[in-house]
C-alpha cells in the first residue's frame, strides 16, 4: 500500500470514529430525560446519582404540548446536594390554573392510569414550581423518605 492510500485510509477511519463517538454521545444524552430537562427548563439533575424509574406522557402531537411525568430515584440520597438543586417549599401554592400543586398534578396525570404507588405522597414532599410565558408549567417534588424526585410538566 503506498503512502497516499495509507493516509487516506487513516483519515477516513478517523472521520468514521469521530462520527461514531458523536453519535454515541448524542444518543446517551438524548435518551436521558435529564438532558431534556436541561434543554426545556435549564434544570440540571445530577446524572451520576439519579436513575429514572417511571415515565408517562401524553401521545406525541405536532406542537409537542402535553403532560410528562417522571419519577427519579436517588441511588445515594445526599440531602445537601438535593437541597442545592432548587429553593424548595414545604407549602403548596397556586399554579396558573389550579389552587395547589397537588390539584394540578392530580389533574394532569389522572388520565395516565398510574398505579397508586406511583403517585407522590404529598405530605412527605418539598415542592419547586416554575412556569414559562407560554403558560407551560413544571412542578418538582422531593420525597426524602422515599428518595424520590417527581417531575411533572404541562406544556402548552
Amino acid at each position: 500500500m503506498n503512502k497516499k492510500k495509507l493516509i487516506l485510509v487513516l483519515i477516513v477511519t478517523f472521520i468514521i470514529g469521530v462520527f461514531i463517538l458523536l453519535g454515541m454521545f448524542i444518543y446517551n444524552n438524548s435518551s436521558n430525560y435529564s438532558y431534556v430537562l436541561k434543554a426545556n427548563w435549564n434544570i440540571k439533575l445530577p446524572r451520576k446519582t439519579i436513575e429514572e424509574i417511571y415515565s408517562a406522557k401524553d401521545e406525541p402531537n405536532f406542537h409537542g404540548d402535553g403532560i410528562r411525568y417522571h419519577i427519579f430515584s436517588y441511588k445515594e440520597a445526599n440531602e445537601e446536594e438535593i437541597n442545592k438543586l432548587f429553593t424548595w417549599s414545604t407549602e403548596e401554592k397556586e399554579t396558573i390554573y389550579f389552587s395547589s400543586y397537588s390539584e394540578a398534578i392530580n389533574d394532569w396525570i389522572d388520565d395516565f392510569n398510574i398505579n397508586p404507588d406511583d403517585y407522590p405522597n404529598y405530605a412527605n414532599c418539598k415542592y419547586w414550581y416554575n412556569n414559562k410565558k407560554d403558560n407551560s408549567e413544571i412542578i418538582i417534588l422531593w420525597d426524602s423518605k422515599e428518595n424520590k424526585l417527581y417531575v411533572v410538566e404541562s406544556f402548552l
